[in-house]
């Protein structure tokens, strides 16, 4: 051993000596109650605008009570408590009502033993194949794509196009105006400031970095030690932006950054970095939070979650995705590198009920070996889409790019279509973002524990969210017809559409057509009496799928788009 590695060693000794006798925990309260016997109050400001916004528009309304309680910070008199029996808080869950703390087993039976105290638990740690970035083979062919339009997209076209994202980036659907949240590691190499890669700096010269927070400093016990910029490479893939080299999806989206990471001696990383950073997003406004990092094993000598665990309602970091969903948020994770393992090699949180989880496929649309797969210990379906994982350029070093593989690269193109999604439809809840993600998939037919729902279609996703926007509209035909958005709209069997007449009319014609212009179905031909003519059509003959709808009447047209969906 060199000297200088032995006296690193004789440095970090006595936190090693320290780290076996305690053990990091998370301590579960009962309740919220106050000094005066009240439950505690939200403040003011936690929530921002956006957030309140967006709650409004996509979040739960049946669970607007809860969500308040949740909201709601810890008790002050447990809190004081703690500290006044020796014990350090080292991070806060206001939806977990819950904290973490560094405990002895002497410690562990005197917590427990208190009045206010519902349960106790052990921090988890990353499982160990997750995190690190896989090399791709040198034996990997290129593929060459006949859909680049041009040069702007460089060596990045392949990933772009596989998941059909070039059209809608074309057409400058990009996520502006959406906000999209990182939970990774370093977000820059070496000690240079977050998102100062060339392919990001578009961020920090638009003025759209949200904010960074470092949630790994927050614990005074954990030395945190960075060994890569996996979260920047991450972020490049949703939202870089280097002409001729590097483009994501996502690339006029504002971005808030969470370092969660410790990639030290364990690589671990730890579930009270992960919630805390999850619900400090929520309130800041976030509309989707993306994270290429999974949990299920704990250091040896302690608890670990287990295959059976897996059932979405366990893990803490999954309670954590579900709980933002609930108030508007689209959570996204990758699926894992576990999948030579076979089945059930998935990790938390994306087991959630509401997390979309991301698989890797290489360029020629094959499953990557190493993708993790389903199902989840209730038996769903994951993962839910799949976007490439193998051969996957990304930002690196100071200014650099790199290609490596993993379902870590795969998540972040996923979050970067979404925020194209949200970009042309605001109020779209996240099952309907599921909807269209899945639907419009290249295996929505027949979808399985390998692929899920399979290779995203970005355009077709994007598309459908501007028909279910175009729904609250009435669309009104020259002369004196007016043509209502049909409804429900996706629509599974049974579509209405509804036709308004100021006077009487000869003929009349409306005719649903497929994604090539041919027609597909005649909903009504021939006369029209003054008033409301309601017409109930039944497509369950329909292919699932886009379509577009006109009503032709004098040489004049009004068309709309029209999606069949597979509930």
């Amino acid at each position: 051993m060199r000297p200088v590695l032995f006296l690193v060693l004789l440095v970090f000794w006595p936190h090693l000596v320290n780290a076996q006798e305690t053990v990091k925990y998370w301590i579960f309260l009962t309740d919220k109650y106050d000094v005066s016997g009240k439950h505690t109050q939200v403040e003011d400001d936690y929530l921002s605008g956006h957030a309140v916004a967006r709650r409004i528009q996509r979040g739960e309304p049946g669970l607007a009570s809860v969500v308040a309680l949740q909201d709601a910070p810890i008790s002050p008199v447990y809190e004081e408590d703690l500290f006044r029996r020796g014990f350090k808080i080292e991070q806060q869950s206001r939806w977990l009502n819950a904290v973490t703390a560094w405990l002895s087993e002497d410690d562990v039976h005197q917590i427990a033993s208190l009045p206010y105290v519902r349960e106790i638990r052990p921090v988890a740690h990353i499982f160990p194949d997750i995190q690190p970035l896989i090399p791709v083979s040198p034996v990997i062919p290129e593929r060459v794509s006949s859909n680049c339009p041009s040069s702007r997209f460089g060596p990045s076209c392949t990933q772009l196009d596989v998941v059909n994202a070039i059209p809608p980036i074309e057409r400058d659907i990009n996520g502006r105006g959406v906000i999209l949240g990182f939970i990774d590691n370093k977000f820059s190499a070496d000690s240079a400031a977050p998102f100062s890669h060339r392919s990001l700096r578009h961020i920090l010269d638009d003025g759209r970095l949200g904010e960074f927070r470092d949630f790994t400093n927050m614990d005074s016990s954990q030395i945190c030690s960075y060994s890569s910029s996996h979260g920047m490479a991450v972020a490049s893939i949703a939202v870089g932006y280097y002409e001729g080299i590097l483009i994501g999806p996502g690339y006029g989206a504002t971005i808030y950054a969470a370092a969660t990471e410790c990639s030290s001696y364990e690589r671990n990383i730890e579930e009270d970095n992960f919630v805390a950073a999850v619900e400090w997003m929520e309130a800041r406004g976030v509309d989707v939070i993306t994270a290429s990092l999974g949990y299920l094993g704990f250091d040896d000598g302690q608890r670990s979650y287990t295959r059976h665990d897996l059932d979405g309602n366990t893990g803490l970091t999954t309670i954590a995705m579900d709980a933002a969903a609930s108030r508007g948020v689209i959570p996204i994770n990758s699926a894992g590198n576990s999948g030579f393992r076979g089945p059930q090699t998935i990790t938390m949180p994306a087991d959630g009920h509401s997390v979309i989880a991301v698989g890797g496929i290489w360029p020629d649309g094959q499953i990557f070996d190493r993708s993790s797969r389903g199902p989840t210990a209730d038996g769903r379906i994951k993962p839910d889409v799949t976007a490439q994982g193998v051969a996957v350029d990304f930002a690196s070093g100071m200014d650099g790019y790199e290609r490596m593989s993993g379902t870590s690269l795969a998540a972040p193109m996923v979050a970067g279509i979404v925020t194209q999604i949200l970009q042309v439809n605001r109020h779209l809840k996240p099952r309907e973002v599921w909807n269209l993600l899945t639907t419009t998939a290249s295996r929505s037919n027949a979808p399985n524990n390998d692929y899920g729902w399979g290779i995203v279609n970005a355009d077709a996703a994007i598309m459908s969210a501007v028909a279910l926007r175009r729904s609250e509209e009435a669309f009104p035909v020259p002369d004196n017809l007016i043509l209502h958005a049909p409804y429900p709209n996706p629509f599974r069997d049974i579509v209405y559409f509804t036709i308004e007449a100021a006077e009487p009319v000869s003929y009349a014609q409306l005719t649903i057509f497929d994604v090539l212009g041919r027609e597909a179905a005649i909903v009504h031909q021939g006369t029209l009496q003054t008033g409301g003519l309601s017409i109930q059509f039944d497509g369950s003959d329909l292919p699932l799928g886009i379509y577009t709808y006109a009503l032709e009447h004098g040489g004049r047209t009004q068309s709309g788009m029209l999606i069949r969906l597979d509930y």
